[in-house]
Order: C-alpha cells, then structure tokens, then sequence
C-alpha cells in the first residue's frame, strides 16, 4: 500500500511528460486460466463434465473467418524467387492455392484428405483431386477464379498460403473438436520429391511466364540455325523455307499448348494423364513410345553438344593436343554429368537454371546474328527460285518433328508446377510462344544464311558447325560455345527429367530420382553410339527425326482431341490406380494408336540403313520412293490428322462415362 501511495498517478506522470506505465492487456474472453506467466505454476483447469452428448458438448471457440474482400497477408515463401526474377517485383501478387471448392469438401489438391464430419483421414486417393468440372480459368475463354477459396472447415485461406493440420501440444481438445490448424507460406523442396501423384498445392506456386522461360532455353540453341539451313538445302526457295518453317511452328502449338493444359489441370505428368485416353494399363505402349522419344533426342542433343563443342574447339585451335573424337566424348560425358545432377534435383533447380540459359543463349545468339549478319546478301537470296510446293510440305514436317511432336511428351511435366487458379489459356499461350519464337527466327535466319552464298550452304551441311564458327572473329568462340552448349544442354537436362517420368509410368515401381539415372544413363549409352555411327547432321534430323515422329503424331492427335472433348478434371486416384474411373485399356484408342502409326510409316521414305522398309504403302499404289511426293515424308501430317478423327467420331461416349463416374463428397 504504501510503494502504491508512492506511485504517481497517470495524470502527474502526463504533466511531467514521462510515459505511462507498462500495464500487462487483460485475458481473453474463455482462456483465462491458460493466460498466465511462467511464475505461476498452476494446473490447468480440468474439463467441464457433462452428461450431455457428444454433439452438445460445450463449444470451443474459433477465430472469426476473415473478410474475404480484406486483402490478403503478403506472401514470404521463397519459393516466388524465380518469379519475382521475371517480375522484377521483390512482392510479387500471390495466385490463390487453387480453385475453390465446397465448405465441408476434402481439397481436392492435398494428400491425404480430412473428412470433414468424422475428422479421420481419407485412404489415399480419396479426395485427391476429382473428376470435377474443368475451372472457368482452365478454358481458354474463361474468366479468373475468386481470389480468396475456402478450405474444409469453412475458414478463407490467403492466397500464397496453405492449410496444413497442426497437432495440440498441451492443450486438452475434446474429442469432437478438429485440431488446430495453422497457415504456412508454400516452399519447394530442392530435391523434387513428387513422382507421378499430384503435385501438392503448396509446390503450384509458378506463374504462366515461367513456361515461356523454360521453352526458350531449350529452343534457343545455334543448332536451329543449321536446321534452318537443312531446310533450304530440300530444293526450296528463301520465301518457301519461311512459309515452311512456320507452317511447321504453327503446327507444333496443337500438341504443346494442349498438353501445358493437361498437365496445369491436373498436376501430374503427360504420361500419367494419358492413362485417361489409353487405359491405366493400355497407357503402357504410349509410355514406350515417349521413353523412346525422349532417348533419342537427348542422345542427338547431347550427340551434337559433343560434336558441336568440339568443331569449335578445333577450329579455334584449342584442342590442347586431343582429338576431335575425343574432345567429342568429354564433352558430352561433361555434359550428361551436369545434365544428370539437374534433372536429379528435379524442377525446382531446372527452373531457376533455365531462366539463367535462356538469358545467356539470347544474348550469344543475338551477337551470334550480329556478327554473321554482313553475310547474308537478300539479292542472292531472293534470286532463288521456287521449288516444287510439296517441298514445302517436307519442310514443314520436318519443323514440325524438330519443335512440336519432340517435346509433345513433356509438355504436362513443366506445367505441373503451374498455380492452379491461374489462367490455362495464358499458360498455352506462354508455353507455345517460347518454343515458337526462338525456333522460327533461328530456322528461318539459318534459311538466310545458306540462301544467300551456296558454297556456304555446301558447308553448313558438311560440317554445320565449324562452318559457323568460320564466319566468326577469332575471339568469339567462348560465346559461340556457349550459345553452342547451353541450350543443347537444357533440351537434355529435360529429356533425362521428362524420361524419367516416362519410365515410371511404363508400371515400374522405381522412385522418380532412380528413373531419373536411368534413363540418363541410357542416353549417354546411346549418344556414344550415334557419335561413332553417324557423321551427317542431316540424316538425324530428317530420317530419324521424321521415323520417332509418326507414333508420337499419331499419340498426340487421339491424346489432344480428348482433351478438347473433356469438360471435368480427372481424377488422378484412379490415373495411379486400377478399378477406378478409368479402364484398364481403351481398345478403341490403343488399336487406332497402332494402326495409324503403320499408315504413317507406310507413307514416310528414309536413306539410311535400317530404315528402308518406310514407304511400303507409296509402292503398292505405285508412287516412286524417290519421288517428290514420297520424300515430303507427309506420313507425319497423315498420322496427326488421323488421331484427331478417333475421339471425335468414336470417343465422346468413353469421355462421357468417364466423367460420369464422379465421387461426390460423403
């Protein structure tokens, strides 16, 4: 009493200017016995019993749900780092977890799911992602989602930010009462441990233009600049290598932006997702044919990395006493190590490394056109006369098989990581237009170049490469070989990641990181067999090229218009699993898959041996293989345009039964 006597009152304190007292904030209403300090050690108060049921049981009382037109907490994950490097923003503005969905309905993007009467956890696959109806932001007209969706007790969940359980510590909870639940800002691991089930919520953090940034590194390579010039040497004139290059671009948007769509739908890989077109195991041969795809041309990329480093190793006379042969191998052993390690650690380091590729490539390629550009002389190019216009078309196959049709198998594998409430339509159009910028002008200036000086164009398709490099100051081969290597190195570095995928969804029980060192071990094995077999860039990219095209055209076209056809998500339990949704085989699909794969093969011709059986069709109607028609190779258009036909004329009723199938919410 008397140290309180002594105490000045807040008054006298105010009028001699010194602060108020520090005055500790009441309890809140309901916790009073657990708002208490560490110097009072007492027991918790014990429960209320009642005799009352369980449903009457005395309420807990629950944060109030917030406003959702209150704007939402800023986002601190940094898992936004490679998009705020696009941005420029360091607070880039978060996308919503995902899309909305019903209060009291499991997530359909976490794993494993909450019953929202019982509180039990569902078995897996329950709830995991329905074979709901396809968001307004998954159609390419539609509009954006709300921007605040709401979780399974009822509770608004910011945008940037995930519902995740959190267990009581020592708090007692009646048993009728759901655990406390928490908010944390989404992060991706560096060690990608996502194989073929959805990609959790939290990881979905990137934004359309990162698509655009992972298609240009791969297509940004020197390497189109001598496809370019494969194109002219077909017989064609500047003004046909054009139109052909971007017919062939052009065509290469159908499987690439259609499948971007799938894969951002669904969070799962192509091969997984095709499971829903072929059957779960019906999907088995489709998955070879991707595997197969995916080793060849990351054994022709790295094949050309080695060769490439090489030649420009050599003709600027650092060979430090190797040879070529040699400096071929190391490289491309170099290459596949780090190519190996990345696709390892799987999509969150490819996507940061990419970005760095795709500025680096840019600028080398942009001086690369630059330095070379006092060699192109239009009046020489334009001179050149029109070839036969179904040269054209062989061109355009050939571009389209280069572009399109090699990366159709991967296209979902990127986009999985897409922030489901994005738009699908951006992410077609950013994911197309990377692969299409760089591909058109590279092909169409390599046109340029071997149009305006023929004896050029005899080097570029002797030796494309060092003929390059010739036109070039002596102390531009660092940029040259990176220009060179970099892009060469991220088409690989995807194709050993997107093999890897494949090769599980074959059925094999293997974890994606040991898929993944497989499959670049092959395409190493394979790479050393191309360097010792093969000496001409032309025969790769035309026979080989145009023989791997005709079964992924043909996949593509059935697998495309069925998603097209589609109006609900899939339901990715029954993808990974038989007796659900899906049938164990579609036998229209899969018949139509091989049947039209043999009507391509019957219409394409080829040179090399091993590959002289192609065009049995064109003989027995008594079209010459060496003719014009033939060489176009239009067996590869053939193929496409008739999987499109299959689900549209035989498979709406598949589709349909499908998506009748759906589990509603118990």
């Amino acid at each position: 009493e008397e140290r309180a006597a002594a105490e000045p009152t807040l008054e006298e304190r105010a009028a001699a200017g010194a602060p108020p007292p520090l005055v500790e904030p009441p309890a809140p209403d309901g916790v009073a016995d657990l708002w208490r300090t560490a110097s009072e050690p007492t027991e918790p108060a014990p429960l209320p019993i009642s005799d009352a049921p369980a449903a009457t049981a005395p309420d807990v009382a629950l944060p109030p749900s917030p406003d959702e037109s209150a704007p939402p907490p800023p986002s601190t994950g940094v898992a936004h780092g490679f998009d705020d490097l696009l941005s420029g923003s360091p607070n880039p503005d978060p996308q919503p977890p995902g899309p909305a969905w019903t209060a009291g309905e499991p997530n359909p993007f976490t794993e494993p799911a909450i019953d929202a009467a019982t509180g039990d956890r569902r078995p897996f696959g329950e709830g995991v992602e329905r074979d709901e109806a396809v968001d307004p932001s998954d159609s390419i007209f539609g509009a954006p989602p709300a921007p605040v969706s709401v979780n399974t007790a009822g509770v608004a969940v910011a945008p940037g930010y995930v519902l995740v359980e959190s267990s009581p510590i020592s708090v007692p909870t009646p048993a009728n009462v759901a655990a406390p639940t928490v908010l944390v800002a989404p992060t991706i691991s560096p060690a990608e441990p996502v194989g073929l089930e959805p990609t959790p919520v939290e990881q979905r953090v990137g934004r359309a233009a990162r698509l655009f940034w992972l298609w240009f590194a791969v297509n940004s390579s020197i390497a189109a600049i001598v496809f370019g010039a494969i194109i002219f040497a077909l017989g064609v004139s500047l003004r046909q290598a054009v139109v052909a290059t971007l017919a062939g671009v052009a065509l290469s948007f159908l499987p690439l932006g259609l499948g971007t769509l799938a894969g951002k739908r669904s969070g799962q890989p192509t091969m997984v997702i095709s499971r829903a077109t072929f059957g779960v195991v019906g999907n088995i041969l489709p998955s070879l044919i991707a595997l197969f795809s995916r080793l060849f041309w990351a054994a022709a990329l790295l094949w050309v990395l080695g060769a490439g480093t090489a030649d420009i190793l050599t003709g600027a006379k650092l060979t430090d006493g190797f040879t070529a042969g040699q400096l071929t191998i190391i490289a491309m052993v170099i290459g596949f190590v780090i190519a190996v390690v990345l696709a390892y650690f799987g999509y969150a380091l490819i996507a940061t490394v990419q970005l760095v590729i795709s500025v680096i490539s840019g600028i080398a390629i942009a001086g690369f056109i630059g330095l070379t550009f006092q060699y192109v002389n239009f009046a020489t190019a334009l001179s050149t006369p029109d070839g036969p216009w179904i040269l054209v078309i062989s061109g355009a196959v050939l571009v389209f098989s280069f572009v399109g049709l090699a990366w159709a198998n991967s296209s979902s594998d990127v986009a999985r990581y897409q922030r489901p409430g994005s738009s699908g339509a951006a992410s077609m159009l950013w994911a197309t237009f990377g692969v299409a910028l760089p591909s058109f002008v590279l092909i169409a200036y390599g046109a340029l170049l071997a149009a305006s000086n023929a004896t050029l164009a005899a080097n570029i398709a002797g030796d494309p490469l060092d003929s390059l490099g010739r036109l070039l100051p002596v102390w531009y081969p660092g940029p040259l070989l990176a220009a060179t290597a970099l892009s060469l190195l991220s088409g690989v570095v995807l194709a050993i990641y997107s093999g890897g995928f494949a090769l599980q969804a074959t059925g094999l029980r293997l974890r994606r990181s040991l898929s993944t060192l497989i499959v670049g071990v092959l395409i190493l094995l394979i790479a050393i067999i191309l360097a010792n077999a093969l000496t001409d860039f032309s025969q790769l990219f035309r026979d080989f090229a145009t023989t791997v095209a005709v079964p992924v055209a043909a996949w593509a076209g059935i697998f495309g218009a069925e998603i097209m056809i589609r109006k609900r998500r899939f339901d990715s339990h029954s993808l990974l699993n038989r007796g659900g949704v899906y049938a164990d085989v579609r036998w229209g699909n899969l018949v139509a898959l091989v049947v039209i794969s043999a009507v391509g093969y019957g219409f394409l011709s080829a040179t090399m041996p091993g590959l002289t059986w192609e065009g049995y069709l064109l003989t027995a109607i008594g079209v010459p293989i060496h003719s014009q028609l033939a060489t176009s190779d239009f067996g590869v258009l053939l193929a496409l345009a008739l999987g499109l036909l299959v689900p549209l004329i035989i498979g709406h009723s598949g589709i349909r039964a499908q998506e009748k199938a759906t589990r509603v919410p118990e």
